[in-house]
């Protein structure tokens, strides 16, 4: 072969492999793209406590019974104070801290 062609070819295999290594980086990219998109919907999902699935449906006794034990709660600050404005404190209590209550009361991977 010519010193030219030789040139030619060197260069379209150059040209080649930084084809080929730039289309492995945006590879690695999407695939760290993809995966942390799949942890934050995995996060998410975990996070979301009143979902409707399967454990839903397992749990309603126990969804019923947390009802019932948040519209006593409410039901006892008005008796005891006759004041609608500790209801709602005691409903804004209750809305706060039912995401950590319905983890006690729900969540099998701490038993």
């Amino acid at each position: 072969m010519s010193k030219q062609r030789q040139r030619a070819r060197a260069e379209r295999e150059r040209q080649a492999a930084q084809r080929a290594a730039a289309a492995r980086t945006e590879q690695q990219r999407l695939v760290a793209v993809r995966q942390r998109r799949d942890r934050r919907a995995l996060a998410w999902r975990r996070a979301r406590i009143w979902q409707h699935g399967a454990g839903f449906r397992r749990n309603r006794e126990r969804w019923g019974a947390f009802a019932t034990l948040v519209l006593a709660c409410l039901l006892l600050a008005y008796l005891t104070t006759r004041s609608w404005t500790a209801v709602v404190c005691a409903a804004l209590v209750l809305l706060v801290g039912a995401p950590v209550l319905a983890l006690l009361f729900f969540d099998r991977r701490s038993r």
